[in-house]
């Protein structure tokens, strides 16, 4: 699959096309940039402005084939040399559509333009690279942004790990790699510690925005730091918490197609990766104590969401309280000694926890 550029590779390219045009007075038609890894690529920039003391360039984001909401989007700078600074010093300042840090724990400084330390690095060494290249002074005045990236915010989790107004400038290796397992478990990494500085003792995992809604009424005291979306990789999300020691109690929610997956075994959860498994679940109803025309027919399944019509989804079943029980266990493989709850999901039918006490129905 096509790799692409984070946003933190373009808004280093968009400083160095924007400094190249205000020491030069003419718009470069590509420019050179290094990534972290030690590779060069060129970009073409756009909207190149000068005007005055001050130019302005942008490039636009290639995701390649990942799904990020950010591709297509011009990422642009606006340079100001300003002699009062030290050689090579770069200031950042916030622009359109670019966020605001207002929590502690993403290593940037709380009040500040929400530009992560490798983007920042990336600038600095583009804008070095052009003021050694022309014999220029001083140091540089920076002001990134993303045209209509507000808008765009409002469908990521910025908010949720204190970054308002606007969108982050991240990045970490300066590509995109389609994806990648690496790039969302650093973004679940950002969250564990916004969550940390926040002081949130508990945490609740679930996949997404539709089930932490599901179980969101069970912990009306906890704030919006204390909950955490695995994805589908749910073991390599288990294993960030290893080392928190601040975290004393984890709820781990997961639907019921999934959690016959996680049951037997498996750390990722995608469709993609784990099919559906009737063997398993034929065997796990045998072991529940039920007859064989129960076992037959879950044997026969075509989608696991069809199991609550041969066994109602209840508390009281135990085929629900033992895939319950062994989600908790393989769940508490993963994670040190704290206290766990897993909580099966059903999106029409409620949720059941591993010991079976929770068990209401909502049809949402």
């Amino acid at each position: 699959m096509k790799t692409g550029f984070t946003t933190g590779t373009c808004a280093a390219a968009a400083a160095r096309a924007a400094l190249h045009t205000l020491v030069t007075g003419t718009s470069p038609p590509e420019v050179e940039l290094g990534l972290p890894d030690g590779s060069r690529f060129r970009f073409v920039p756009e909207e190149c402005e000068f005007s005055g003391s001050t130019a302005r360039c942008c490039v636009r984001k290639d995701a390649g084939d990942d799904p990020d909401v950010t591709d297509g989007m011009l990422v642009c700078c606006r340079v100001q040399l300003d002699t009062s600074l030290q050689d090579g010093e770069v200031l950042f300042f916030r622009g359109e559509g670019v966020g605001l840090v207002t929590l502690p724990g993403l290593g940037i400084e709380v009040g500040g333009p929400a530009i992560n330390p490798v983007p920042r690095a990336m600038v600095r060494q583009a804008v070095a690279e052009v003021m050694k290249d022309h014999g220029v002074k001083g140091g540089v005045n920076v002001t990134v942004s993303i045209p209509g990236g507000e808008e765009i915010a409002r469908k990521t989790l910025n908010e949720r790990v204190g970054v308002t107004g606007g969108l982050s400038i991240i990045g970490t290796s300066g590509r995109v790699i389609p994806y990648s397992e690496e790039a969302y478990l650093e973004s679940v990494a950002r969250m564990l510690r916004v969550a940390r500085h926040a002081c949130c003792g508990e945490l609740v995992l679930t996949a997404g925005v539709r089930s932490e809604q599901l179980l969101r009424p069970l912990f009306p005291s906890l704030p919006d730091t204390a909950f955490l979306h695995y994805g589908n990789r749910i073991g390599s999300v288990l294993k960030l918490l290893r080392d928190e020691e601040l975290v004393r109690r984890v709820t781990v929610g997961v639907m019921l197609a999934k959690a016959t997956k996680l049951a037997a075994g498996e750390p990722d959860l995608s469709s993609r990766t784990v099919e559906l498994d009737r063997e398993f679940i034929s065997s796990l109803v045998r072991d529940a104590g039920y007859g064989e025309d129960i076992i037959s027919r879950a044997g026969r399944l075509q989608l696991v969401r069809s199991l609550v019509d041969i066994i109602p989804f209840s508390a009281n079943e135990p085929f629900y309280r033992l895939l319950a029980e062994r989600c908790w266990g393989v769940c508490s493989s993963f994670l040190p000694p704290v206290e766990l709850r897993f909580v099966l999901l059903s999106m029409e039918n409620g949720f059941i926890d591993h010991d079976g006490v929770v068990c209401r129905d909502i049809a949402l």
